[in-house]
C-alpha cells in the first residue's frame, strides 16, 4: 500500500480496549510466550503493518512486541533518528514510528513505548499520534519532545498513482467493485476460523458499510467474514424485509447491491 496504508491501518483500531483481537492475533503468531494481558502497543504496529502491506518495511518481516528490539532494527537499517535536536530539527513527519522513553532519554535501551505519527503541529510543540496500549486503549496522542526517544522512519512503497480516463467523470475515483460469489464462498468457509489470513480482502468494504449501519461492531472489520460478520448481515437481510433462508447471514445479490448503492462499493459476479 503505501504511508498512507500504513496511517489509516493503525486508525482502524483507535477505540480497541483489551483484551483484544490484536493480542490474540500476536499470540496467534507468536505462541503462549504471549498469553495474558501483555503489551501490546508494539503489536499493534505489526499488525497494521501486515494489513497495509508493509510488514517488510515498517517491521523488517519480524514481529514486535518488544519496543527496544524494534527501534534497535531501524538502527541497524541505518533509519534510526535519535529525538536530540528538537522537533522541527529532528525532521520528524507523518508515517513515522515514534519510540517514547518517559524518563526524557533518547536511549534505545530505556524505551517504554511505540506509537505512529500522524502529524506535527505549525508551531513545532507538538507530534500528534495513534498508539495502541495506551491508557490500556489504542487512541490518539499528543506528544512532546521531551516524551520521544526518536523514530524510525521506514521505506514505504510509493502510493499508487489515481488512474486517469478521458471524458467527464476523468476524476472520480473507482468505486471498490466487490465480487458477489466470492462473498458468498468467504461467508461459508470464514465462520469455523479465526482471525487472518482471509479469504477475501473486499470483505472489508462489506463490513464496513455493515459498521456504519450500526449492525457489526467496528473490531470486527478485518476482512474475515467470521461468525459475527455473519450475523450482522443476516439482521441486515431482516431489516431490508428478507426472512428464512433469506435471512441466513449468507450475501444475495439485492441485499448487497442495495448495501453497496448506500455505501459506495459496486457488486459483480
Amino acid at each position: 500500500m503505501s504511508l498512507e496504508g500504513m496511517v489509516k491501518a493503525v486508525e482502524r483500531w483507535i477505540g480497541t480496549g483489551e483484551p483484544n483481537e490484536i493480542q490474540a492475533w500476536y499470540r496467534a503468531r507468536n505462541g503462549a510466550l504471549y498469553n495474558g494481558n501483555f503489551a501490546w502497543c508494539d503489536a499493534t504496529i505489526t499488525r497494521a503493518a501486515v494489513e497495509a502491506g508493509e510488514y517488510d518495511n515498517v517491521c523488517f518481516g519480524t514481529d514486535y512486541a518488544y519496543t527496544v528490539a524494534h527501534a534497535q532494527r531501524f538502527k541497524e537499517a541505518g533509519a534510526w533518528h535519535a529525538m536530540t535536536n528538537g522537533i522541527k530539527s529532528s525532521g520528524i513527519r507523518r508515517g513515522d514510528i515514534v519510540f517514547f522513553d518517559w524518563a526524557g532519554t533518547s536511549e534505545i535501551g530505556t524505551i517504554d513505548h511505540v506509537g505512529i505519527v500522524t502529524g506535527v503541529s505549525a508551531d513545532y510543540r507538538y507530534v500528534y499520534t495513534v498508539e495502541g496500549n495506551t491508557a490500556n486503549v489504542c487512541a490518539r496522542r499528543v506528544r512532546t519532545v521531551h516524551e520521544i526517544a526518536g523514530f524510525g522512519r521506514p521505506k514505504y512503497k510509493a502510493a499508487p498513482k489515481p488512474s486517469t480516463t478521458t471524458g467527464s467523470n476523468s476524476s472520480t475515483p473507482k468505486r471498490p467493485q466487490v465480487s458477489l460469489s466470492r462473498l458468498i464462498k468467504a461467508s461459508k468457509t470464514d465462520p469455523p476460523k479465526k482471525g487472518t489470513p482471509v479469504s477475501y480482502p473486499l470483505a472489508e468494504v462489506v463490513e464496513d458499510a455493515l459498521v456504519a449501519e450500526k449492525l457489526l461492531a467496528k473490531s470486527y472489520a478485518d476482512g474475515h467474514f467470521g461468525t459475527a460478520t455473519r450475523s450482522a448481515y443476516s439482521l441486515l437481510q431482516h431489516r431490508y424485509g428478507y426472512s428464512g433462508k433469506d435471512a441466513d447471514g449468507t450475501p444475495g445479490k439485492a441485499s448487497l447491491t442495495r448495501l453497496g448503492k448506500a455505501h459506495g462499493f459496486d457488486v459483480v459476479a
